[in-house]
C-alpha cells in the first residue's frame, strides 16, 4: 500500500492500526530494502493510466456518397429533398448541405468541387432553388390536407415527422406575414389554397 502511493495516515486509517506502529514498520522495513522509497516514488508519479476511448464512428468515403448522390440524380432528375419520407434520400440532402457549407468556408478540394457540377446547381444558393423548396413544402401541405381533412399538428399524439415539419412551416408563414416579411405571390398562394392557414390553433380553440 505504501509502494503504491498511500500515506502512512492513510494506511493506518484503512488498516485500523495505530499509526505510530505503521510508520515503524515501514522505516524497517525500508531500512532491509532501500529501494522502497524510490520504487514508492516513482509508482506515485506515474500519470493516471488513460480509460480507453471509443472508437470513432464509421465514416463512408466522399466517394462512395458522392456516387450515392449521382445515382439519385440521373434517377430522379432532381436533388434530394429534406422534407422526403425517406430516410436515405434525407441523408443525402444532409450530406449535400454539407457539402455546400465545406464549400462556402473554402473547406473542399477543387476535384470535388468539379464533381458536384456534374450534377447542376447544386450549390443550393440561387432564389429559384428557395422558390422549388418553398413550392415542395407547400405541396407536401395540401397533400397533408387533404388525405387527413385537417391543418397539421406538431402535438398529436400520432403526429409523424412530416406533420411535424409541416405544423413548424405553416407557423412560420405567420410569422412571416405578421412581420411584412411574406411574399405577395406566396401569401396569394396560401390565401387560395389554404383559407385557413393564418388561424391559429388558439383563435381555433377560442371559437
Amino acid at each position: 500500500m505504501y509502494i503504491r502511493g498511500l500515506t502512512i495516515r492513510q494506511i493506518a486509517t484503512l488498516c485500523r492500526i495505530d499509526y505510530e506502529k505503521v510508520r515503524l514498520h515501514i522505516r524497517s522495513r525500508e531500512r532491509r530494502d532501500p529501494t522502497i522509497p524510490g520504487r514508492r516514488l516513482l509508482v506515485h508519479d506515474q500519470p493516471a493510466p488513460v480509460p480507453p476511448q471509443p472508437a470513432a464512428p464509421y465514416r463512408e468515403p466522399w466517394e462512395d456518397k458522392f456516387a450515392l448522390l449521382r445515382s439519385f440524380v440521373q434517377d430522379r432528375g432532381r436533388f434530394p429533398q429534406q422534407l422526403s419520407p425517406n430516410p436515405e434520400e434525407k441523408g443525402l440532402h444532409r450530406w449535400l448541405r454539407h457539402q455546400r457549407a465545406r464549400y462556402t468556408e473554402g473547406r473542399m478540394t477543387e476535384d470535388q468541387s468539379r464533381q458536384l457540377d456534374t450534377l447542376g446547381q447544386w450549390r443550393g444558393n440561387v432564389i429559384g432553388d428557395r422558390e422549388t423548396h418553398w413550392r415542395t413544402v407547400h405541396n407536401q401541405l395540401l397533400q397533408f390536407i387533404q388525405d387527413s381533412g385537417r391543418m397539421p399538428h406538431r402535438q398529436n399524439e400520432n403526429a409523424t415527422e412530416l406533420e411535424a415539419t409541416l405544423d413548424i412551416w405553416i407557423q412560420t408563414q405567420r410569422a412571416k406575414a405578421r412581420a411584412g416579411k411574406l411574399t405577395p405571390t406566396r401569401r396569394e398562394i396560401l390565401d387560395r389554397t389554404v383559407p385557413s392557414w393564418k388561424t391559429t390553433r388558439a383563435s381555433l380553440r377560442s371559437g
